[in-house]
């Protein structure tokens, strides 16, 4: 590795790694040496790749390692290797999705790593929590792996810590838009998409179709999914097959107004002219979108 920054590197060294260590020290003193060795290797990787260090293109590997250190201190005695990278893994997917909480995610995992008894609850718990943390399109992943956590972690990692789970859990498969951290739906949904030359998917106005799991969307020749609820909104890679499989038939239930669109008695905005907008839905969720924007609005499909 002839291009790594080694200053960079003893930086990491001197603050994530033996943060690590340091934490580790405090329940398994014999495993330090260990968990030095397995951090010194993945840290070089990392710092080498620019994910970690001071020089780092995003800092959520410096700040996971440092957050997570003391609360997964006893997961990572046991299994350094796997744990380090379960952790460091999350947040390098993560960060590399436009719109996700990555912040969120650190914090939410910190405050609930200690009552995860090995590497695979570990694992279960960043599913959650990175669902939680804007990953719309893990929805139903991250469904099934908070049934693998102790109940109550469950819960607390979903949003909502004084809800059983059995019950949290069958009101979040039938309600895609109830947040369980506020206590409630926002009929306004969330905005998703954006100008290519400002950072965001789409180089024209996309065209929008309803697939079985999101929405379908065409723009310049490029294809795209849109997964959308209560905690996020993401824009995946999609084909050109998909698009031509999808539904352009006109949702019904929306009427287009001079303000945006109104879905039954709910007014939802959107900042463009009403002329020529469309909207196509989905069992749960409206897509509004027209050629004067860039962006596409999803919504609730009923209040």
């Amino acid at each position: 590795m002839p291009s790594l920054d080694t200053a960079a590197f003893g930086a990491f060294v001197r603050h994530e790694i033996d943060a690590v260590c340091v934490a580790v020290e405090g329940v398994d003193r014999d495993g330090v040496e260990r968990v030095a060795e397995a951090a010194f290797d993945i840290g070089l990787d990392l710092v080498g790749q620019g994910l970690a260090g001071p020089s780092a293109r995003l800092p959520w590997v410096n700040r996971a390692w440092q957050q997570l250190a003391t609360p997964a201190a006893r997961l990572i005695a046991q299994s350094p290797v796997d744990a380090l990278g379960a952790i460091t893994n999350a947040v390098v997917r993560l960060g590399s999705v436009p719109g996700v909480r990555v912040d969120e995610w650190i914090d939410v995992a910190s405050s609930l790593a200690s009552r995860c008894p090995d590497v695979a609850s570990l694992r279960s718990l960043g599913a959650v929590c990175a669902w939680r943390a804007g990953m719309a399109h893990l929805r139903e992943v991250a469904l099934d792996h908070a049934g693998r956590l102790a109940p109550e972690v469950a819960s607390a990692a979903a949003g909502s810590a004084s809800m059983p789970w059995p019950e949290l859990r069958e009101r979040l498969q039938a309600q895609r838009w109830w947040n369980p951290v506020t206590g409630a739906m926002d009929p306004q949904g969330r905005t998703v998409g954006g100008f290519s030359g400002l950072g965001g998917p789409f180089a024209t106005p996309p065209e929008v179709r309803v697939a079985s799991d999101g929405f379908v969307a065409q723009s310049d020749g490029r294809h795209f999914l849109i997964v959308a609820d209560a905690m996020g909104a993401v824009v995946l890679p999609a084909s050109s097959g998909e698009f031509a499989a999808a539904s352009a038939e006109a949702a019904r239930e929306v009427s287009i107004t001079p303000q945006g669109a109104r879905i039954y008695d709910t007014q939802i905005a959107f900042p463009v002219p009403g002329d020529r907008m469309k909207a196509v839905a989905s069992a749960d969720s409206v897509a509004l979108f027209s050629p004067w924007s860039h962006t596409i609005r999803v919504a609730p499909a009923r209040p």
